[in-house]
């Protein structure tokens, strides 16, 4: 005759915390799970325990609690996790908030294509199919499909990197960025975007103290919107600008011409007397904002444009004319163009690695090119 023995009773793992919360020690430190009066019986406050145990144990942050959820990685985890990474960036001061929005963005979007509570590490090519189905309907430029493709890609990678994920992502053979023809392709169909020479006197005809000094940099030195907006007055040196550019971080020495220094002044004295940076749209409003996307000069630039009926153009395309008219000096100088533009030189050139600097005259000589293109306007249409 066999006797039966009855099963151990299984202690419940959470305690009542005299603060009339469900709670659990873990790792010295209390969780608390919901109000007892909300849970009497504890029900949900196991689920919850259940969900967060393997992150707690493990002394990550788990996500926030879904009772659908299986107490996975999941994908809207490995995305906050991405987005946590790179805000500590951002409060370093080593990426910019445009960018970290634009990684907002792409989670947001590879949330809503797959589901958010996916286990991360199942994601096969058919899902990455989905995402990229989304941000083909979304995005009409190879550019900007490339850089949400690359994106994120830069997830999954910091997921696997982490230990989010046990394996790296299988992403399949169709998620990847446009082929090199589509962005030909892409710009072909644009078309030439330098100005001429006519074009530029007439915006700087019509531009107001702020608008002429931006032009004349970005046309002589191929500075971008949001370098003008955060520009400094310390980075002023008499005859020259010298200051590091924010994106590469690469040393710039502009010369200036003569007409850049006088716009420059200008410009300084336009705003307030105690100010840091040259630019000021009143006497204490600068043309920086939140977003560090130098949308406030993009504006002037247009109003400017209008005024002067030079249209279809952006006041990017200064900073395309530069390259267009320095490349057609004789000799051409690429090394001292590409300082003045702060391109990076590729790893592997040698050359660049070794070169300690470039001399003041040669630097010289590609502005003056360009300057004397601009005092001589061809006709209408000419390059």
């Amino acid at each position: 005759m066999s006797v039966s023995v009855p099963k151990r009773a299984v202690k419940f793992p959470l305690f009542k915390h005299p603060r009339g919360y469900w709670c659990k020690t873990v790792l010295g430190k209390h969780r608390y799970f919901g109000k007892i009066e909300d849970d009497p019986q504890g029900k949900e406050a196991l689920k919850h325990w259940l969900h967060d145990r393997p992150y707690r144990l493990a002394g990550l942050e788990p996500p926030a609690f879904d009772e659908n959820d299986a107490g996975v990685i999941s994908v809207k985890y490995v995305c906050n996790a991405f987005l946590e990474a790179k805000e500590a960036k951002l409060d370093a001061g080593n990426l910019s908030k445009r960018t970290w929005d634009e990684l907002k963005t792409t989670c947001d979007l590879l949330m809503k294509a797959v589901p958010p509570s996916l286990e991360a590490k199942l994601l096969q090519p058919v899902h990455f199919a989905k995402i990229l189905a989304a941000i083909n309907k979304r995005c009409q430029s190879p550019n900007t499909r490339g850089k949400f493709i690359g994106q994120v890609k830069a997830v999954f990678v910091h997921a696997y990197a982490n230990g989010l994920i046990d394996r790296p992502a299988n992403f399949g053979s169709d998620f990847k960025k446009p082929p090199q023809i589509a962005y030909r392709q892409h710009e072909n169909a644009k078309g030439d975007q330098s100005f001429t020479a006519v074009e530029v006197n007439r915006l700087l005809k019509a531009a107001t103290v702020n608008a002429k000094a931006m032009i004349l940099l970005g046309l002589q030195g191929g500075l971008a919107n949001t370098e003008l907006a955060e520009l400094p007055r310390s980075a002023i040196k008499g005859a020259w600008l010298d200051w590091p550019r924010a994106k590469t971080a690469t040393r710039r020495r502009i010369p200036l011409w003569p007409e850049t220094q006088k716009a420059i002044k200008a410009a300084i004295a336009h705003g307030p007397e105690d100010g840091e940076l040259v630019f000021y749209r009143n006497k204490r409003q600068s043309f920086c904002d939140d977003q560090r996307n130098g949308q406030h000069v993009g504006r002037l630039f247009v109003v400017t444009s209008e005024k002067a009926k030079v249209v279809g153009h952006s006041f990017y395309d200064l900073r395309r004319t530069f390259q267009t008219v320095a490349e057609n000096m004789e000799p051409i100088d690429p090394a001292a163009i590409r300082a003045i533009m702060g391109h990076v030189d590729g790893q592997r050139d040698m050359s660049s690695r070794y070169r300690q600097n470039i001399a003041d005259k040669r630097l010289q000589a590609v502005t003056e090119h360009v300057r004397k293109w601009l005092g001589k306007p061809a006709k209408r249409g000419a390059k």
